[in-house]
């Protein structure tokens, strides 16, 4: 058929599965044999890896599946499926290949019929047993398969989403996080709230400091004497303080009583140096005293005093730097003196001892000139004469200056005897190159003395120097013996100096002190006459006259300082009171402006709760709604579905199993399943009520119902040995709801089973019931070996029986 939604497998080394086969399966109803082992369950899970790229009850294991997916000794499997148009997910006929942890390749459904055909299409054989249980597993916050389900179907995830957007609503901490800006307003309000009651109390303090700035201002204007103030307001008594404050008469009063106060401190320092006073008798002693001194000088310097001065010339001229202490600077010129002759001396000898030197040296280079004369003239003379004889020897052996036959006297020959002369002779030359050699290292060293000599002989002191030196050092030891008598003469000399000098200070300060009298008595009369004093000081009372004009100075400036200190706190009251009103006034800007910020945060937040109460009733009527749909969904739909399918395939049971309805409250399902006996009385959870065989019978006919309870997306059904722990009777009721689906819901169902009895009947009751209906029956183990690979194609054909 070509309207299946399955239509072909091809499988190559997959799981118990070895070489490549090619299973058909457009047919309304495919049944697969073989016993255990044989790869039922391969042949199905490479049909689900092929549909949807997973094996899911492999996965629930493992996430390493896959690496034990290929054929024992293979690296890598394949498989592929061909299905409907309408279902296809990638290139179509495109092979899916394991390779280890690996798959590449893309499955043959897209992605929502694969997630169908894994959750309503396909129930496996590890599954079945457990079904109930993975319905309901939950793993942490996650909704069970269940739930999951149950949403898909009452179709309530935009209502949920809505509730689940809303729930916090409810609480108006979270709806501050929530929905923007709430939190912040919120957070404003509250601040500008606080500000607000913090700038009212400073501005209750200002206007406290301004009334006391205001008073105290009042109050020390009322003392200066220029009228009062007591009425007017704040710019009118600053105004006043200003043009006290500005009026000159005051001020030049205040800087003459100021003035005057200052000199009068003064004048009392000059009459308090008047207190011993001068008289003639002191001057005259002074007088006295001071001829005495000068006296006494001038014969020092007549006596010791040419001493010290000759002394000293002599000191100069001998090199004495007299600006130090004359023992240490006569003593030190001494040293250099001793060590100038010292160092002509060494000098002298050293120039001696070079030329002494570079006369021997000189002698001994005449004569190597000599022998390497007399050795050159010798050697080549020689070599010259011998090797001209050579030329002319022949091999006779006599000689050709005597005519002897050589043989007489030596065992060679003559030519021999001849060369090894030449040799010698070459050797000899040697000896003249190492006296060439030795020549030239003495001349070089005599050229080395000659230089240093003359440079020694230049630096060596004349006659007249070293005389001058000599004589030099011979002055400064002289000197240096008579330097403490000129010490002990010339401290005797500036002491008398120092006495001239101070009798004469003291003089000068006498004769001045005999002025200032003067100058004091008409100061003093001076200063009576301004303070208003009429009597005339005498100079015996001069101390009390002064003292007496001060007090009364003092009296006149305390008074006058009085008057300037209340014109000061005036002027400092009205800068408080200045400052005061900039406060309050700054202050009462801003409790405006934040007053007026607090309004705007406040707006916005009775807004926010205006919409919160708005988004609380909007998730009431969600919750209500939902409510609704939920019990009408349970009771009408899913429950009556379920126990149509459950009573067909087990009609005898009496406990019927049913979801519990769930509460609507929250945001997801808390799905419980329970039973329901037959009477109506609601009993325990499936698994405690039922038998195991009727537990997997819940368990299938829940499968089915769920399947059958929304849209088939992929029209299919695969089971994997879906009758384990049935009787005949659930059988044969199973086998007419497989035709019941196969036939009237065109349902495409796969099953695969592993008992023969089962299959063969099976085989029987799904056989093709009319014109175009079809089965296919595909039989694994030894059957797959033989030529139709165990594949058999059932097609209606009229009963011929019925027929005739």
């Amino acid at each position: 058929m070509s309207n299946v939604p399955i239509r072909r497998l091809m499988v190559s080394d997959f799981r118990r599965l070895e070489g490549t086969r090619e299973l058909p399966l457009d047919a309304p109803i495919v049944l697969i044999h073989g016993p255990n082992g044989t790869g039922k369950t391969s042949v199905l899970s490479a049909l689900e890896l092929a549909l949807t790229g997973g094996i899911r009850s492999m996965e629930r294991q493992s996430d390493r599946y896959r690496a034990h997916l290929p054929f024992l000794g293979q690296s890598y499997a394949t498989v592929r499926a061909d299905v409907a148009d309408y279902l296809q997910g990638g290139t179509p006929a495109t092979p899916l290949t394991v390779n280890g942890a690996r798959l590449e390749g893309t499955p043959a459904f897209n992605a929502a019929a694969a997630t169908f055909y894994a959750e309503r299409c396909y129930l496996d054989q590890a599954s079945l047993g457990r079904l109930l249980d993975l319905y309901q597993a939950r793993e942490g916050n996650e909704q069970t398969a269940l739930e999951k389900f149950v949403n898909e179907l009452l179709g309530l995830e935009k209502l949920d989403a809505l509730r689940g957007g809303l729930s916090d609503s409810n609480d108006f901490r979270l709806f501050k996080k929530l929905a923007v800006g709430v939190d912040e307003a919120d957070r404003e309000a509250k601040a500008a709230a606080t500000q607000l009651k913090e700038q009212t109390s400073l501005r209750t303090e200002l206007r406290t400091e301004v009334a006391d700035a205001r008073a105290a201002t009042r109050e020390t204007v009322a003392g200066l004497d220029r009228g009062t103030t007591d009425e007017g307001s704040d710019l009118d008594l600053l105004e006043f303080v200003r043009s006290a404050l500005n009026d000159d008469a005051i001020r030049a009063e205040f800087a003459a009583a100021a003035a005057l106060h200052q000199e009068l401190v003064a004048f009392g320092g000059r009459i308090s140096a008047l207190v011993e006073r001068p008289t003639r008798q002191r001057i005259e002693e002074t007088h006295n005293a001071l001829a005495g001194a000068t006296a006494d000088k001038k014969a020092w310097e007549a006596t010791s005093g040419g001493k010290v001065l000759a002394w000293e010339t002599a000191a100069q001229a001998s090199g004495v730097n007299l600006r130090s202490e004359p023992r240490i600077a006569v003593e030190q010129a001494t040293r250099l003196a001793f060590q100038d002759l010292k160092d002509a001396s060494n000098m002298r000898a050293q120039a001696e001892s070079v030329g002494m030197q570079l006369e021997a040296d000189r002698a001994g280079l005449d004569a190597l000139q000599m022998r390497l004369a007399d050795a050159h003239e010798l050697s080549s003379a020689l070599v010259e004469g011998l090797a001209a004889v050579r030329s002319v020897i022949d091999d006779s052996n006599t000689c050709p200056v005597c005519d002897r036959d050589f043989a007489e006297i030596g065992h060679h020959s003559l030519l021999t005897h001849i060369d090894t002369k030449l040799a010698e002779l070459t050797s000899h030359g040697q000896q003249l190159v190492d006296l060439r050699s030795e020549r030239d290292q003495l001349a070089a060293r005599i050229s080395r003395l000659e230089i240093e000599h003359t440079q020694l002989m230049a630096r060596l002191l004349t006659t007249d120097q070293q005389q001058a030196a000599e004589q030099r050092h011979a002055t400064l030891v002289e000197l240096t013996a008579q330097v403490g008598e000129i010490e002990a003469a010339k401290s005797i000399g500036t002491n008398l100096t120092r006495r001239v000098g101070d009798l004469q200070l003291s003089l000068d300060d006498l004769e001045a002190a005999t002025s200032e009298e003067n100058h004091i008595s008409s100061e003093l009369a001076r200063y009576a006459a301004i303070l208003g004093i009429s009597a005339v000081p005498k100079f015996d009372s001069f101390q009390t006259a002064s003292e007496e004009l001060l007090e009364t100075a003092k009296a006149e400036v305390a008074r006058i300082t009085d008057k300037a200190d209340r014109y000061r706190k005036a002027n400092v009251d009205a800068a408080r009171l200045v400052a005061a009103l900039e406060h309050e006034s700054a202050a009462g800007q801003r409790l405006a402006e934040i007053a007026e910020h607090k309004k705007l945060w406040d707006d916005r937040l009775a807004e926010a709760k205006r919409r919160q109460v708005v988004a609380k009733q909007v998730h009431e009527a969600a919750t209500q709604a939902r409510t609704n749909v939920v019990h009408r969904v349970f009771t009408d739909s899913l429950n009556e579905v379920w126990k149509t399918v459950f009573t067909r395939l087990a009609p005898n049971e009496g406990f019927i199993p049913s979801f519990g309805i769930p509460s609507a409250t929250k945001k997801t399902f808390d799905i419980k399943l329970e039973t329901t006996h037959r009477n109506g009385e609601a009993s325990g959870p499936p698994q405690m009520m039922l038998s195991a065989g009727n537990l997997n019978t819940a368990a299938l006919s829940l499968f089915l119902a769920l399947h059958l309870a929304v849209d088939p997306l992929v029209p299919c059904l695969v089971f994997d040995d879906p009758v384990q722990a049935m009787d005949e009777v659930h059988v044969a009721q199973f086998a007419a709801l497989i035709r019941l689906l196969s036939k009237q819901n065109d349902r495409q169902v796969i099953i695969a089973v592993h008992e023969r009895e089962l299959f063969d009947y099976l085989t029987l009751e799904l056989s093709p019931a009319y014109e175009g209906d079809e089965l296919i029956t595909i039989e694994l183990g030894e059957r797959a070996t033989e030529g139709d690979q165990g594949i058999t194609r059932h097609l209606w054909a009229p009963d011929i029986a019925i027929a005739n």
